[in-house]
């Protein structure tokens, strides 16, 4: 996942994208103006959540140590790369060659996900994740912009079809993460400008 997570909100999601050619019907769906307070997790809450439908830590981390291949698509041109998942016990640790030198480690809790960055060796920031979630959800322990918006049983996208695919929006950017996979696209959509990047596993 590339720093959508701490660049979108400034911390999370984690690691997003998606979009292009998905014609796919969300089986449960949220937008911002139908989230409901009721729905979303209390601001600055101190304990994460463990009772909703979608288990956060099975979709945005993948069940065994992995590479992934990349392809970044924009207006100008594409680009490839790849990212290294390596997973000890409840402990994901992502090195990407998109972000040299940086790294982003998952730990597994009893109530949340704890997400760390480290570049250069050092610490670099971090933010909790609720370990569960339902549609409408802010997905983080305290408040932010990032909100479980969708699932899908499948979602194609730029043609290439994945299954049981949760979507999280940060600040309008969705990013995509298949069940047992981790995360498989994401969209940026520039208005100002007009681009458009897709980046999207390819493997």
């Amino acid at each position: 996942m590339k720093k959508y997570i701490p660049v979108l909100l400034s911390l999370l999601l984690l690691s997003g994208c998606g979009g292009g050619g998905g014609e796919e019907t969300p089986q449960s769906t949220a937008n911002s103006s139908s989230v409901s307070n009721t729905n979303v997790t209390a601001v600055n809450n101190t304990e994460g959540k463990t009772s909703g439908q979608y288990n956060l830590w099975s979709y945005m981390t993948p069940t065994s140590s992995t590479t992934n291949s990349f392809v970044e698509q924009t207006n100008s041109g594409s680009s490839t790369y790849t990212t290294t998942y390596t997973t000890t016990g409840n402990t994901v640790t992502e090195v990407s060659d998109y972000a040299e030198n940086e790294s982003t480690t998952y730990t597994k809790k009893a109530d949340r996900i704890a997400v760390a960055f480290e570049k250069d060796g050092t610490a670099n920031g971090s933010y909790d994740l609720d370990l569960t979630a339902d549609i409408g959800d802010v997905v983080t322990v305290k408040d932010s912009n990032c909100i479980l918006t969708a699932h899908f049983d499948t979602k194609t996208i730029n043609e290439k079809t994945f299954n049981d695919v949760i979507e999280i929006q940060c600040a309008s950017k969705p990013g995509y993460y298949a069940k047992g996979m981790g995360e498989v696209a994401q969209l940026d959509r520039l208005t100002v400008s007009g681009s458009t990047t897709i980046t999207i596993r390819s493997n």
